[in-house]
């Protein structure tokens, strides 16, 4: 939040000094409006069918006119506003005072929340846990409709903990059966798993770096080349408001990969948008030819930016190394603006959950230990769950380069998201990338004569109010050399 300093002079020379100035015109001498709410953070948290009355305190209003908004659209003339819903989700309001010399804002969020009972969710692999003897595995559940719940954490049916939180630990080898437990008044959820202690862990197998491209395989281009992209290897998109939605965003109930993947196609194919929902959601895609590193740009891919509205997405190629013609090789990053900024966070990971019912958020947490939400925006898009249809799993884990998340509301109600200078997909009208740009993991550039493969990535863990999670969109794919 922004703190204004206001520099106060006698209110005597001040009407003299303003006198003098402006022919003895009135002029506003007041500081700026000042709002509070009853809950500074501006969030509340409110069941269905319930309601609550907002009334802010407002200093310096004389002669100022007031609005609520909910969407961008007014809701109510009034300082106090009384709001209810039908709906789970999370709902943005946004209060102003406007006077003739300045309009000031504030914005406050409401989850609403059904009468459910708790879910718990935390991503446990499949066979279980693996770790060393006396290492601490931290379990930090998520706990859905968890308010006033208690907990419980039973090892080997032996109760250890009453925190949401727990550490694992165990110095010698075995076996080890946990259950986690939440219980409120409306009901009672818990979460079975194993964790096995060993001096082998079971995850030896790392990622390995990827292979120096040969070259070996180059595929020039032919008569019949096409300057679009060619095949739709994946589509696996974060969740998002725009995932499953019938309208804008023209699902039609894809229930499988193969599905989602024709359904990129076919939009791209009419250059028509495809979300890639919030952070770490991408798409892969192929050339029928392999594209020229010639020094210039060579790549073209568009979004939907416009001004102040940006969403980067981060680009990813892709050599044809062993020449199966798969996208099984090494990806390298191809460098934006803000390749050496501290902001930058490299092999960020966010693992999304699946809602346990329509109309809730999906949960989510990083490899940092963060939690949040990509909320559910029922106003706008109604469509039962935000989750990928087509993946079956309780939960999924998407891995990129995280930017910062630059968005920020101004003064005005608006919401801001300014781009970065460059290299960076649905970033103001930027669209053009070099191959000559790519780096390595470790952030060194290298070579690559060509690249057959391309991947496109949303790059920003952020929302902006109303408007929801930041998440880039694509329109084109291109290779630029066969159009400049």
């Amino acid at each position: 939040m922004i703190m204004r300093k206001y520099l106060y002079i006698p209110l005597v020379l001040l009407v003299l000094i303003l006198n003098g100035c402006n022919g003895g015109r009135e002029l506003y001498t007041l500081p700026a409006p000042e709002i509070r709410f009853e809950d500074q953070d501006g969030i509340y948290t409110l069941k269905v069918g319930n309601t609550l009355t907002l009334a802010p305190q407002v200093r310096y209003a004389q002669d100022a006119a007031f609005a609520w908004l909910m969407g961008g659209n007014t809701v109510s003339t009034r300082t106090v506003y009384v709001f209810n819903a039908d709906q789970t989700g999370t709902y943005y309001l946004t209060f102003k005072v406007i006077r003739q010399d300045i309009t000031v804002s504030r914005e406050i969020r409401i989850e609403v929340e059904g009468n459910a009972v708790p879910a718990i969710f935390l991503a446990v692999p499949a066979n279980g846990f693996f770790i060393v003897p006396d290492s601490t595995l931290a379990l930090r559940p998520i706990i859905e409709n968890g308010q006033n719940a208690t907990y419980s954490w039973k090892v080997n049916d032996m109760e250890v903990s009453s925190d949401s939180l727990y550490l694992f630990s165990a110095p010698q080898n075995g076996l080890f059966e946990l259950i986690f437990s939440a219980r409120t008044t409306e009901g009672f959820d818990e979460i079975r798993f194993s964790v096995t202690v060993s001096e082998q862990t079971g995850n030896e197998n790392g990622t390995d770096p990827p292979e120096v491209p040969s070259g070996k395989y180059f595929r020039p281009v032919q008569d019949n080349s096409r300057a679009d992209w060619a095949v739709i290897h994946e589509y696996l998109p974060a969740p998002g408001q725009f995932i499953n939605e019938a309208g804008t965003a023209g699902f039609t109930g894809e229930k499988t990969p193969g599905e989602a993947i024709i359904y990129a196609g076919n939009r791209l194919k009419n250059n028509l948008f495809i979300s890639l929902g919030a952070f770490g959601g991408y798409i892969v895609a192929a050339f029928d030819h392999s594209v020229v590193n010639d020094g210039g740009y060579n790549l073209q891919i568009e979004g939907n930016a416009h001004e102040n509205s940006s969403e980067p997405g981060v680009v990813w190629v892709m050599q044809d190394s062993n020449g199966n013609g798969l996208p099984d090789d090494g990806w390298y990053e191809l460098r934006g603006s803000e390749d050496h900024s501290a902001s930058v966070t490299r092999q960020y990971s966010v693992t999304y959950f699946k809602p346990r019912q329509p109309g809730y958020p999906v949960h989510w947490i990083d490899n940092k230990g963060t939690t949040g939400k990509v909320d559910y925006l029922a106003a706008y898009h109604d469509q039962p769950t935000y989750y990928p249809l087509w993946i079956e799993d309780p939960y999924y884990t998407l891995t990129g380069t995280c930017l910062e998340s630059r968005h920020y509301l101004s003064e005005t109600g608006s919401w801001i998201s300014p781009p970065f200078d460059w290299g960076y997909v649905d970033n103001d009208r930027q669209g053009l990338f070099r191959i000559s740009d790519a780096i390595t993991p470790d952030g060194d550039p290298i070579h690559l004569e060509f690249i057959d493969f391309v991947k496109i990535q949303t790059g920003v863990n952020g929302k902006s109010g109303w408007l929801g999670e930041i998440s880039t969109e694509i329109t084109m794919i291109r290779d630029y050399n066969l159009v400049k």
